[in-house]
């Protein structure tokens, strides 16, 4: 079905006009009419797509739809154990149940039911051993069912069960790693002799260590180059006094134990009198692997504040690549 704002072109050699309607639901239902004029007059046509007709173009949609339903697939999420059924489309319109051991489940916090307009699906949010056995995906039309069954327990559930808590740690990890969240550009011009301060937000729990690199290698700390790491959230490198000899790459490498990423920005001096140079891009952040050990449940933090500017008006961070 597909919903259309306006008809289609009539077929005069078939002799059919046709008004589409997609992912029809109870808001579609009414009178609809159809009004065909030339020069002969008009003729007019109505449906009342309402009541009984509606009921039966749901079970209609029901039984194409039942007949090319998939068996149950198990998928999993950070969240928990998820069944799918595809099928040529699905609409939440349609006469459906999910049953665990013959019981009809009831969509709740811990038990989810959905779909999107290629299959259904039903969650189950931490998972535990409760949760073995059968389940059945039941597809109503007017006079039969169409039954999909999956059984989770043995091994079917012990896999399902190992992979939810992979998923479940990575993105636990993923969350809290360190990572730099704004504030620092890609690209600095500067004219020599000037000081250049870059300050950017960066994020993690446990709060991450944070060091700076210039062209991929520690910078050493003197009066030229000063960094600081105020309340574990902004960060910050001043070089004082800038020469063309501070020209380069320089990078944030922010990580505690479940992982973290280097964000690189370009530096460019120019001497006073000469015009601010072009400068390329730097390459993307690059993600630091997390630790494979962290395992720790997640602890209640606060969302960090607002990125601090750096004086070489910057633009917003660049969003961490995967």
């Amino acid at each position: 079905l597909f919903r259309s704002h306006s008809d289609e072109a009539p077929d005069l050699a078939k002799g059919v006009c046709r008004l589409p309607i997609v992912k029809l639901s109870k808001k579609d239902q009414g009178v609809y009419k159809a009004t065909l004029t030339d020069e002969r007059g008009q003729d007019v046509s109505t449906i009342e797509l309402r009541g009984k007709v509606y009921e039966d173009m749901i079970f209609e949609m029901s039984r194409v739809c039942g007949a090319s339903a998939s068996e149950l697939k198990i998928v999993c999420t950070p969240e928990g154990i998820r069944f799918h059924c595809f099928m040529k489309y699905f609409s939440e319109e349609m006469k459906v149940a999910w049953y665990q051991k013959d019981s009809k489940i009831s969509s709740s916090d811990r038990m989810r039911i959905g779909g999107t307009d290629e299959y259904a699906w039903l969650q189950i949010c931490e998972p535990t051993e409760r949760d073995k056995g059968k389940y059945k995906f039941e597809i109503f039309d007017a006079k039969s069912s169409y039954k999909r069954v999956v059984d989770l327990s043995g091994q079917a559930f012990d896999e399902a069960y190992s992979e939810f808590q992979r998923l479940k740690q990575a993105a636990f990890a993923e969350k809290n790693r360190g990572k730099v969240v704004g504030g620092l550009p890609d690209v600095v011009t500067i004219m020599d002799g000037k000081t250049l301060n870059l300050t950017c937000t960066v994020f993690g729990n446990p709060p991450p260590e944070v060091s700076w690199l210039k062209n991929d290698r520690d910078l050493e700390l003197n009066d030229h180059f000063a960094v600081s790491l105020d309340q574990s959230t902004y960060a910050s490198l001043t070089i004082t006094g800038v020469s063309s000899e501070d020209s380069g790459k320089y990078g944030i490498y922010v990580r505690n134990k479940y992982g973290g990423e280097t964000v690189d920005v370009t530096v460019s001096v120019y001497k006073h009198g000469e015009e601010p140079p072009e400068v390329k891009q730097s390459a993307p952040s690059r993600p630091a692997p997390a630790a494979p050990a962290a395992t720790a449940e997640a602890p209640k933090s606060s969302p960090p504040k607002p990125a601090a500017q750096a004086r070489a008006a910057p633009k917003p961070g660049r969003p961490t690549r995967k």
